[in-house]
């Protein structure tokens, strides 16, 4: 009887130490879990701050109208001629002044046609004067640059403009500059953005010259046409 009592406690003292154990390792299991699930929250809170630090900064990829000859890069097509077309020579593949890269656009105005001006507009879809569903939005832009000079440093662009075109697709909006004066070296010009309606723009990009700027024509380089 004595024998049996003794070994009914120590069944018992088994049974309340290894539940013991099992609620130590139960508490200690949960509170790793909860550690881990504080390390993980913590993560996310510091990834939501960056990422929200990111979104309120301008993101707007470079866009452009003209980086190489032949890039992958580019955009527009230069197909809207205008004025003396007879009297304008464009050549986008030369090599001898880039700015940067293996080409440049070379254009050469001779002033000698009966409407005393000339210029091309680089459009999307080619020959878009409004007329078809095209252009690019380019919301997020705030400036279009462009690298420009002369054959001998006097030269004078009569206008630079981005968008303008009319009709039943017409462009959101217009910005230019007139009358620059260029030099024999490159040289870096901008067209400010940043408060136009860039939503909707098929003329990416026009440049124009008259012969009351340029009596005797005028010869001009052209690189690195883009959307900032």
């Amino acid at each position: 009887m004595k024998r049996n009592i003794k070994n009914l406690l120590l069944i018992a003292l088994l049974t309340c130490f290894v539940c013991a154990c099992a609620s130590s390792k139960t508490v200690k299991d949960e509170a790793n879990k909860n550690n881990e699930t504080a390390a993980s929250g913590a993560a996310s809170v510091d990834g939501s701050e960056s990422s929200n630090t990111g979104n309120t900064e301008n993101t707007f990829e470079p866009f452009y109208v003209y980086e190489d000859f032949m890039s992958p890069k580019n955009h527009y097509a230069p197909s809207g001629w205008m004025g003396d077309v007879a009297n304008l020579e464009l050549d986008q593949s030369y090599s001898q002044e880039t700015h940067d890269g293996k080409s440049c656009i070379k254009m050469r105005y001779n002033a000698e046609g009966l409407k005393q001006w000339a210029g091309i507009y680089w459009q999307h879809p080619v020959n878009n004067w409004g007329d078809k569903k095209g252009g690019y939005n380019l919301t997020g832009a705030t400036k279009l640059t462009f690298w420009a000079k002369g054959a001998n440093g006097y030269e004078i662009i009569s206008e630079v403009k981005i968008g303008g075109i009319s009709g039943a697709f017409s462009d959101s909006d217009v910005a230019w500059l007139k009358r620059i004066k260029l030099t024999g070296s490159w040289k870096k010009y901008t067209i400010d953005l940043s408060k136009s309606d860039l939503s909707s723009i098929s003329g990416g990009f026009c440049i124009v010259f008259s012969k009351k700027d340029n009596p005797k024509g005028c010869t001009v380089f052209l690189d690195d046409i883009r959307y900032e």
